[in-house]
């Protein structure tokens, strides 16, 4: 069966965690013993709220099961000179589960992705890549860029 890539709507929201888990043990940001029902609850109640919003998310099935993931979050901000809508997409979640790499899953969400972007007139895309993934964007045209920075600030409970 040919596989094809699908919007994936709230329908999805299950398997979209599921690889979103997946991935982020893969990455070792979880342990494979950890409870992470509250970060798959918090990660469910995002998805519900801004898919097909400021969420757009993509998938690739084998037969009824979601194989491959990729996903796109819009922002929009004060326009600049490279990018003067201010309209931008931060890529995430791209993951193949590991008994489906090398059929080129990745960059078919991406390439749906650069699409969906340009008829959307979102003019920068951006990301963080893993090793793993760094040549599948450089193919795409994405440029490395070192000039990031972060800040976490303590967590809070979504209970609190």
């Amino acid at each position: 069966m040919d596989s094809i890539v699908k919007q994936l709507d709230q329908n999805f929201a299950d398997e979209f965690c599921r690889l979103r888990i997946a991935l982020f043990t893969e990455l070792g940001e979880l342990s494979s013993d950890s409870d992470y029902t509250e970060l798959n609850a918090a990660t469910k109640q995002y998805y519900l709220s801004h898919i097909k919003k400021d969420l757009m998310s993509w998938g690739i099935f084998d037969n009824e099961n979601l194989v491959a993931i990729g996903s796109l979050c819009l922002f929009s901000r004060i326009p600049y000179q490279e990018n003067l809508t201010g309209s931008e997409g931060y890529i995430l979640n791209i993951y193949t589960i590991p008994s489906h790499r090398k059929l080129g899953y990745a960059k078919r969400i991406l390439d749906e992705i650069i699409r969906y972007s340009r008829e959307n007139h979102i003019n920068r895309l951006w990301l963080n890549a893993s090793e793993q993934g760094k040549e599948v964007y450089k193919k795409l045209g994405f440029q490395e860029k070192d000039n990031e920075m972060e800040l976490f600030l303590p967590h809070t409970s979504l209970n609190d």
